[in-house]
């Protein structure tokens, strides 16, 4: 019915001279898969950090049921709280993880989807280029 305009980041890595043609596009907002997924998530993104700090939490939850300091609705709630937090903040990481390994953003591009995204990057750059 209405398209809703997503926000992306567009990021290269000034070093390597055919990055322009490789942009890296890191939607802004909640990322569903790191919601649903959270430590496969980190670990496919090779977020080693992340990961293991989300398998710690998850031990002291089972650790602390496990002891009967929480009960199995108040684990359950900051379960789903911890899921939360890391489908909002999954994006944020991504783009901090570019900016060690040198990646510059490049621009901010909106659109109703990656594709066109893509094609707006693109269209700006060629423009600029040419």
């Amino acid at each position: 019915m209405f398209n809703r305009m997503k926000i992306y980041t567009v990021h290269i890595n000034p070093d390597d001279t055919g990055s322009r043609f490789k942009p890296v596009f890191i939607k802004e907002g909640f990322n569903m898969m790191a919601f649903v997924f959270t430590v496969f998530w980190a670990l496919y993104q090779r977020l080693w950090v992340v990961a293991l700090a989300l398998v710690a939490i998850n031990l002291g939850l089972v650790v602390l049921a496990k002891a009967h300091l929480l009960t199995h609705l108040s684990v359950a709630a900051v379960h789903l709280g911890m899921h939360i937090l890391v489908g909002y903040h999954a994006n944020d990481w991504l783009r901090a993880r570019m900016g060690k390994k040198g990646y510059i953003i490049s621009d901010i591009t909106a659109a109703d989807s990656f594709l066109r995204a893509e094609q707006r990057y693109l269209e700006r750059y060629v423009a600029a280029v040419g």
